[in-house]
């Protein structure tokens, strides 16, 4: 048996060392049907709001995924050749995009997930009021829904009138006409009134109590770093990042760097911060986190939370050390 020589096998290594990358690049990228369907959901929402920055960058991630890892192991084929190709356009059809993509995620399993307890709370408050729930209303309630709904059962349909030969000639003739005119007129006028008596039913209704709880968002940086605060310390981390998100542009506003406004989108803060470099490229992926985590529904663990909390306090940290500079 041949012995290699030292030179051949350094040859085989070397070889083997350069043609690693090449086979490497050549394997399809493939991801688990979880991960799929949350980069589905983030340029799902993305379009929906219409930020078509956000949707070009999501969508260069969901192009480059050719196989789903299904649960069972098996690897199926994915083509994401028509969103780059729409995209490609030179004003691409974001409704449009939407609705393929929320096609796409209606196609995928559901995932096996348990409502919050405060949903079921809602849920049950708003199905124990009228109209899903009759039983609490007065019993003049019921009498007009019973009224109402034998005046709709006994409103006859327009007959049709005809129109007597000679009636030019003869006055007498219009008679009939007439009292069909009269008629249609004291139909139509029965159902203005049906239409009107029904709108004062809706009003008769208890209305739907919001859950208690709702207030409205932060005005100040510190009100938004306690609510974050609370949310994380309820285990509501969705709640605590879009908190703390609302704390960096609250905070970059009382420094006189950034005009918070609520009708302005992510991105749109992000571009009046473009005369501020260092600022901006600080609070961009806090905007990216916070996108995917509010808007795409992804789950964030607490490791990424942490890494969430550094990068707002870096924002403030660099806007402190700047404003204590000038």
């Amino acid at each position: 048996m041949k012995i290699m020589s030292v030179r051949q096998w350094l040859i085989i290594v070397l070889a083997v060392w350069w043609g690693w990358p090449a086979l490497a690049a050549a394997q399809p990228a493939d991801v688990s049907l979880a991960d799929y369907d949350r980069l589905l959901r983030a340029v799902h929402a993305a379009a929906q709001r219409g930020d078509l920055l956000d949707v070009q960058a999501l969508a260069a991630e969901l192009a480059a995924i050719k196989q789903v890892r299904m649960p069972d192991g098996q690897l199926a084929q994915v083509d994401q050749s028509w969103l780059t190709a729409a995209l490609a356009s030179g004003d691409p059809d974001l409704p449009a995009i939407a609705a393929r993509l929320g096609a796409l995620i209606d196609a995928l399993a559901p995932p096996a997930t348990v409502p919050a307890e405060a949903a079921l709370r809602q849920w049950q408050a708003v199905y124990n009021e009228p109209p899903f729930n009759r039983e609490g209303e007065g019993w003049f309630t019921r009498f007009l829904n019973w009224l109402f709904d034998l005046l709709d059962q006994l409103s006859p349909d327009l007959p049709d009138v005809p129109v007597p030969e000679g009636a030019g000639a003869n006055p007498a003739a219009f008679t009939p006409v007439v009292w069909a005119i009269l008629g249609i007129a004291a139909v139509l006028i029965v159902g203005l009134l049906v239409f009107w008596a029904r709108g004062v039913r809706r009003t008769l209704r208890a209305p739907v109590k919001a859950p208690a709880g709702d207030g409205e968002d932060p005005v100040t940086y510190s009100e938004a770093q306690r609510l974050a605060a609370e949310a994380r310390q309820a285990g509501d981390r969705r709640s605590a990042v879009r908190y703390l998100y609302l704390a960096a542009l609250l905070w970059l506003d009382e420094q006189g760097l950034l005009r918070y406004e609520r009708s302005l989108t992510n991105r749109e803060h992000l571009h009046r911060l473009r005369s501020q470099p260092p600022v901006r490229d600080l609070l961009a992926p806090v905007v990216a986190t916070f996108d995917a985590v509010w808007y795409g529904f992804q789950p964030i663990d607490d490791q990424a939370f942490a890494r969430y909390e550094q990068q707002v306090a870096a924002v403030q940290s660099l806007t402190k050390s700047a404003g204590t500079a000038s």
